[in-house]
């Protein structure tokens, strides 16, 4: 029998078309292109949608962790703690600023904040907490704010990857002071580039467009320079692909909790496999279809070679030349040299996954099984 092959999938699927090109248009035709009308009036959908007074967007999810570390106060030489599992951004985006990073192992069944790992990295100079909510799984708010106000620490969340994923009644990035989103194609709704940060207080809110504003809250209204800031505005052009996007999202939460489940099902008994669970039936949202494999190389190329993308997910942050004089990190080591995607994205039509599955289920045979390798079964469900 012959192998079975995919065409055209890809490893990521969002739609951007029609929708999205009228709002540039009308935009343009009302001469609103750079930070004004339309992107307020993207900001305050956003804010409705997430159920907070503010939201204020900038240039990145990198810039918006960046404005949300300006906004507590952290200068060079302070410390933040955040997760040895999460994208570069939230390192960089402190140590842009002269901020050092300590790290903290995850946890064994999900790859987040342990919050019994914290306070053995805390010290004189620790002024925050980052927790990272990693491909809409929900780190312990509760566990970690009660750590935080222990130490008199901050808190701000990084839910680049958890956009209308909730933890009980709350969305995530709304727990804390400050939640920091990306808008970059690899996520639920898109703008190309772009962030933004959801605040609670209007003076959280008038303070952080200050920052992305080089100081002044409008300069048509007011040119005192009282303090140092940047240019991190957000673009009218950006805000009606935004809006244009936010029709989308009921049909792409569906469409991704539809995906999540089918990879589920279908690759249950896939021996070389193990699911990093999202708890749906919480309100968790997935973002991406993640799983830990035996051998992923060998894996991916053996899907590459039926049709089938699979995307290596980068090592931890312990890795990096960038940090020094760090723990062991024995949980978020498995998942640096096991963590893999399959084709997914709130657009990718369930006639891919279902191929994908059908591939897998036929070249699992030639994979060690993760039983066979010594591994336990705290990852699967």
């Amino acid at each position: 029998m012959p192998d079975i092959k995919a065409s055209n999938i890809a490893s990521w699927n969002i739609e951007v078309g029609e929708p999205e090109i009228e709002s540039i248009g009308q935009a343009i035709r009302n001469r609103k292109v750079a930070q004004g009308s339309v992107t307020e009036e993207f900001q305050d959908k956003l804010a409705e949608m997430l159920g907070v007074a503010h939201v204020s967007c900038t240039t990145s999810g990198t810039a918006a962790l960046m404005l949300a570390y300006l906004a507590i106060g952290l200068k060079p030489g302070d410390e933040i703690l955040i997760p040895d599992r999460t994208f570069v951004a939230t390192m960089n985006a402190a140590m842009m600023l002269g901020v050092n990073v300590q790290l903290v192992d995850v946890c064994a069944d999900r790859p987040l904040l342990d919050p019994a790992r914290i306070e053995a990295r805390i010290t004189p100079r620790t002024r925050a907490i980052v927790p990272v909510h990693q491909n809409g799984r929900a780190a312990d708010m509760d566990a970690i704010q009660a750590i935080a106000d222990k130490h008199n620490l901050a808190v701000i969340e990084d839910a680049a990857q958890a956009l209308l994923s909730k933890l009980g009644d709350r969305y995530l990035g709304t727990c804390a002071r400050f939640g920091c989103f990306s808008l970059g194609m690899a996520k639920l709704l898109t703008t190309g580039q772009g962030g933004f940060i959801a605040c609670h207080t209007t003076a959280d809110y008038h303070h952080i467009q200050k920052l992305k504003n080089q100081g002044v809250f409008d300069v048509t209204r007011g040119s005192y320079y009282g303090m140092v800031a940047g240019n991190f505005k957000f673009t009218d052009i950006q805000a009606a692909v935004g809006l244009a996007q936010l029709r989308r999202m009921p049909v792409r939460v569906e469409r991704q909790q539809q995906i999540y489940h089918a990879y589920r099902r279908g690759l249950a008994s896939v021996g070389c496999l193990r699911n990093v669970e999202v708890y749906t039936d919480r309100g968790e949202l997935p973002l991406r279809a993640e799983y830990l494999c035996t051998d992923r190389a060998r894996f991916a190329s053996m899907l590459a070679e039926r049709g089938v993308p699979v995307l290596l997910q980068p090592p931890s942050l312990h890795e990096s030349p960038l940090v020094s004089n760090q723990p062991e990190f024995v949980n978020s080591e498995v998942y640096s040299r096991h963590l893999l995607t399959l084709p997914c994205g709130p657009d990718q039509p369930l006639s891919n996954v279902e191929q994908v599955i059908a591939i897998i289920q036929d070249v699992d045979a030639s994979m060690p099984s993760w039983r066979a390798q010594g591994r336990d079964d705290r990852l699967s469900s």
